[in-house]
């Protein structure tokens, strides 16, 4: 017997062999009996290791997480039989019988059977037009006819999708693009799969992303997504996702397992990894405060990430490797041109990204998460000798299938726009995305069309995280060939690497606030009070929110993208934060940047102390001033930029710390030099103002003001 196994037993349990010479049929019998010994007290040794590792002492991050690092008392594993004398301080009790450890090993080959078979794509189910599906709920307001000519094509184009998805999506293809990343997360995320009883808490999944997440320019026709985007009426891959794993996985596993999601969709239009940091002390209170864990977090937001200089994306996966150390990260590297062309070495879409992309892929590795690389995908599709693809590339030459290589759209008779086109048909004929198969018609108002894929590209990505979860499910749990448990190694949680992939200042700008004192978020807070009117009868010292000039504020869009906005130079808007008495202020805004209409604004800070709470607030006499930097110092902020509508983060630093010699200078001259001056400073009003700068007549959105 293994001296580990000799060592976990009771003397009671242990074998003896005497020296004395037995009978043949005896030696066989203590042959089966040791090898059920090993299997048995093998399972006894790694399941006592598994949770003996949950029960050893915290560091103070994850004691402030509560039950992020241990289940709560409600669950009870699979592997845990009651028996009060053997309850620990942790939740799961190990099987203490032979009879109790063979249940246990039914249940995880029912299991690794069950991911075995998952694993096979090809056997995945055809899609159906989301009208057709079951679980569609019809609008009987509307009286649409069902068999309509644009429901007609739609089901055309789902059939010729389904002709060819088999032979696009091959675990070859898959393989190609997926990393598994850390082990300790994996086994983690499969403990908790299997730990769950049928009333337990489901598990929990968030997904980031922009507006390629949400679906933009997706839709089989031109109502999917217009009653909210949840169920067969989702047609972004994160709504296809959960449709799938609840057709696929759930209906696999039956009853035996919980399998139940509960989804946290948190993408947004012109989302970057920044913006994704602003929300993490939400995320982190959110969890927290309702004691629940986060099982997994996938990130889609490279398309954006790519045009930012600064490493948000590092600081992002640094947070949650502090925050939420058990929580798998799975990134996904989007399969448009420039990331297709980056993964095979060219920097011939935009100069100096090449490098940009090259440390982003780094910083997988040097953080060890999973990443489903899709461009990498379209590589494969491109360019592999295997025979399969071959035959794909002659029977659809020049043509696309993963993802639209090409930023064009064309007519039905297979000519190109020259410019990009945005709305559903162009000269009243239909568009479709040009050199892609299946051709789809565009049934949705969005620029980009690589950025900004059809529905067939989000089914793809959708099925392509939907494997990679059942992989490092399979993983974690540690299923062999023979569908049993077999975890040669039982992972610890690895340790924040110090070192960084970019420099370390340049990580620790990308600040991030993860106990902000006062957030003023437009997605949650629509109020503004109209100083300007004197009949208003709130006082404008009880708002934090006050337009003191011009045409501020609150809207939001078609695409829910929520701001305090201004169209009208010379307009003036507060927002008053309160701040720490004891620590130096740190005050960031987050604004639209866009290439459409949009244009500059000045922002500059006034502290308050508790006797003048009260004091004038500067006005439409006062903007003026902002154009005076000894009259008032301030800071211009571009919200013009060549291409896209992105949100941008600033921040400003009262330990004088920014890359920005302009922001320092503000900082200290409005703030600190006021604070090292008075004691009994409670707040910072936050003056924007739409700026007339040579002239233009720019809009403005600002989405969130904190103070941290």
């Amino acid at each position: 017997m293994p001296r580990f196994l000799r060592e976990n037993l009771s003397s009671s349990r242990r074998l003896t062999v005497v020296s004395s010479r037995p009978a043949p049929g005896v030696i066989k019998g203590i042959i089966s009996a040791v090898a059920v010994g090993i299997i048995t007290y093998s399972h006894l040794f790694i399941h006592n290791t598994l949770y003996s590792l949950d029960a050893t002492a915290k560091n103070p991050v994850e004691k402030s997480l509560g039950s992020y690092v241990q289940p709560s008392t409600k669950q009870i594993s699979i592997h845990a039989i009651p028996n009060n004398k053997d309850i620990q301080s942790h939740d799961s009790v190990v099987p203490h019988n032979e009879v109790q450890v063979k249940v246990v090993m039914e249940k995880e080959a029912k299991v690794c059977h069950d991911i075995k078979s998952l694993l096979d794509i090809s056997k995945w189910p055809d899609i159906v037009f989301y009208e057709d599906h079951p679980n569609f709920v019809k609008n009987a307001k509307l009286k649409l006819d069902p068999n309509r000519e644009e429901n007609l094509k739609a089901r055309a184009t789902v059939a010729e999708f389904n002709r060819i998805r088999k032979s696009v999506l091959t675990t070859d293809l898959l393989d190609e693009g997926i990393n598994e990343g850390s082990l300790y997360t994996a086994q983690k995320f499969a403990q908790r799969f299997l730990e769950r009883g049928e009333n337990d808490r489901p598990l929990t999944i968030a997904v980031t992303g922009n507006s390629f997440t949400i679906g933009s320019n997706c839709g089989e026709n031109t109502r999917q997504g217009d009653s909210g985007g949840a169920g067969p009426d989702g047609c972004g891959w994160p709504y296809r996702l959960a449709q799938r794993w609840e057709e696929l996985v759930t209906r696999s596993f039956g009853n035996a397992t919980n399998t139940e999601i509960e989804w946290n969709m948190l993408q947004a239009n012109g989302q970057a990894s920044q913006n994704i940091v602003q929300r993490l002390p939400s995320l982190v209170d959110e969890y927290d405060s309702i004691n629940k864990t986060l099982d997994v977090i996938i990130l889609n937001n490279g398309i954006i990430d790519l045009f930012r200089p600064r490493p948000w994306f590092e600081a992002v996966i640094r947070v949650i490797q502090t925050y939420f150390p058990q929580t798998m990260i799975i990134n996904i590297i989007d399969g448009t041109p420039e990331f297709v062309s980056f993964n095979n070495g060219e920097d011939t879409v935009m100069g100096g990204e090449l490098s940009r992309f090259r440390n982003y892929m780094k910083t997988h590795d040097h953080y060890n998460i999973a990443r489903l690389d899709l461009a990498k995908m379209c590589l494969l599709l491109r360019y592999s000798d295997m025979e399969r693809y071959r035959i794909l590339r002659q029977q659809y030459p020049e043509s696309s299938l993963l993802w639209p290589q090409v930023a064009k759209m064309m007519y039905g008779n297979k000519t190109s726009l020259r410019k990009d086109q945005p709305m559903i048909t162009h000269s009243g004929l239909p568009l479709y995305w040009a050199n892609y198969t299946p051709r789809v018609e565009k049934t949705k108002v969005a620029y980009f069309p690589t950025n900004h894929p059809p529905f067939t590209t989000h089914q793809y990505v959708a099925d392509s995280v939907l494997y990679t979860l059942l992989r490092l499910l399979k993983k974690g749990i540690g299923c062999d060939e023979n569908n049993m448990m077999h975890r040669e190694e039982i992972a610890v949680k690895p340790a924040l690497p110090q070192n960084t992939i970019a420099k370390l200042e340049e990580v620790e700008r990308c600040f991030v606030c993860l106990s902000p004192i006062q957030q003023l978020d437009a997605r949650v807070l629509e109020s503004v009070v109209n100083g300007t009117n004197s009949s208003n009868g709130l006082s404008v010292t009880e708002s934090p929110v006050v337009v003191t000039c011009g045409d501020w504020k609150w809207i939001t869009d078609e695409r829910n993208r929520s701001g305090w906005q201004s169209d009208k130079a010379g307009s003036l808007i507060r927002f008053r934060l309160k701040v720490s008495e004891v620590e130096v202020p740190i005050l960031s805004l987050t604004f639209m940047t866009s290439h459409s209409s949009f244009g500059d604004f000045h922002v500059s800070f006034v502290p308050v102390s508790k006797a003048n709470i009260k004091r004038t607030l500067m006005g439409c006499s006062d903007v003026t001033k902002f154009e005076n930097k000894s009259l008032l110092p301030s800071m211009l902020l571009k919200g013009k930029r060549p291409d896209f509508s992105l949100w941008d983060t600033f921040v400003f630093s009262g330990k004088l710390d920014s890359h920005e010699d302009m922001a320092n200078e503000v900082m200290k001259k409005t703030v600190m030099d006021v604070i090292a001056k008075s004691n009994d400073i409670e707040f910072i009003d936050v003056y924007v103002l739409n700026n007339d700068y040579y002239g233009n007549q720019g809009r403005v959105k600002i989405q969130t003001v904190t103070s941290c």
